[in-house]
């Protein structure tokens, strides 16, 4: 009797067994579908797979991801509430966001928020969820909040564009426009190429490039930056001609004269992403003596010339790719500063 109940466990055990690994395989094909955008065959993959293990959670939160890419709300709400549910640790933040982004996606921005908020407090600070409470807050109008979760976002993962690009977006709304002249810089400095790089270069030189009326808020002293004298010293760097070298010249001589300021501005009493991570940084390029070929790669999607000059100065571009790359661990040749006489009174 005891051998037959052995024997009995150990067929169970391995029937068990090549199911999941049959659930497995189907997850993974349909993933592999799902990243080729045959949404509906991933689907029908992941179905197979629930068939034959009906407690895969895995097999549930794929097909939530790829109806969130069909734009079937409703199932994709569906389905990652149910791994929400069953508090599923190793998907659980995975499909807050996808619940959430569906719930933003039908207007319900409100509904999107709370749940996110909620999701703070099950899964703790993690990146894609200030991410994307960042966006919700951003496109709600709720510029504050916006700018609260995307600067935790940073801090936690300086690597993503995304959220410096966002950044940069909800400071300029709110008028902070040096840091997020900052982070418009940043983003490109990650993302230099792309469609939506052109269109942040662009938001970029707007920003040293309008026109601010005396006695406006943006010219205050904010977070320890006189942006009065800032801006009237930017302002001396404009020429007046329209052409493509002229607009690339005032945009270098304008970087330059904002991070070596901000450079000279810092102290010990100061904090915050301005002072800690932006100024240090730019400070640290600057110095690098790579910073026209810095330029010139921020540039490329904006400035036709900066592409043309990327393609024909191998050397340097390997250069500045390896210093980057290599934490900006090793400097050339010092730059010059010139120094601060443009904010003297």
């Amino acid at each position: 009797m005891k051998i037959c109940l052995i024997i009995s466990l150990l067929l169970f055990s391995t029937i068990a067994t090549y199911a999941q690994s049959s659930s497995e395989k189907l997850i993974r094909q349909g993933v592999a579908l799902h990243d080729k955008g045959r949404y509906k065959d991933a689907i029908a993959s992941y179905e197979e797979a629930l068939k034959i293990n009906p407690t895969s959670m895995s097999a549930v939160y794929e097909m939530s991801l790829s109806y969130l890419q069909l734009k079937d709300y409703d199932k994709a709400i569906r389905y990652s509430t149910k791994v929400i549910t069953a508090n599923f640790q190793p998907l659980l933040m995975d499909a807050y966001i996808v619940k959430g982004t569906a719930l933003a996606n039908q207007g319900k921005t409100v509904n999107a928020l709370n749940l996110l908020n909620e999701a703070l407090g099950k899964c703790g600070d993690e990146y894609l969820i200030h991410f994307n409470l960042g966006l919700c807050y951003f496109n709600y109008k709720d510029n504050e909040k916006a700018v609260q979760h995307l600067r935790k976002a940073i801090e936690i993962d300086a690597t993503h564009a995304s959220a410096f690009l966002l950044y940069a977006y909800a400071l300029n709304d709110l008028g902070r426009w040096v840091q997020s002249f900052y982070s418009f810089h940043f983003f490109l400095l990650l993302e230099p190429n792309t469609g939506r790089s052109k269109d942040a270069f662009g938001e970029m030189y707007d920003i040293i490039n309008a026109k601010i009326e005396n006695g406006s808020d943006k010219l205050s002293l904010e977070d320890g930056v006189d942006r009065q004298r800032l801006y009237e010293a930017i302002q001396k760097k404009k020429t007046g001609a329209t052409d493509n070298i002229s607009e690339y010249t005032f945009f270098v001589e304008a970087s330059k004269l904002m991070f070596f300021s901000l450079a000279q501005m810092q102290n010990d009493t100061q904090n915050g992403l301005l002072w800690y991570f932006f100024v240090p940084t730019y400070d640290e390029i600057l110095s690098s003596g790579h910073f026209d070929t810095y330029c010139r790669y921020v540039s490329v999607a904006y400035f036709p010339e900066s592409l043309a000059w990327w393609n024909d100065n191998k050397t340097e571009v390997d250069n500045f790719i390896e210093w980057f790359e290599n934490g900006q661990g090793s400097m050339d040749d010092e730059a010059e500063y010139g120094d601060d006489s443009d904010l003297d009174e």
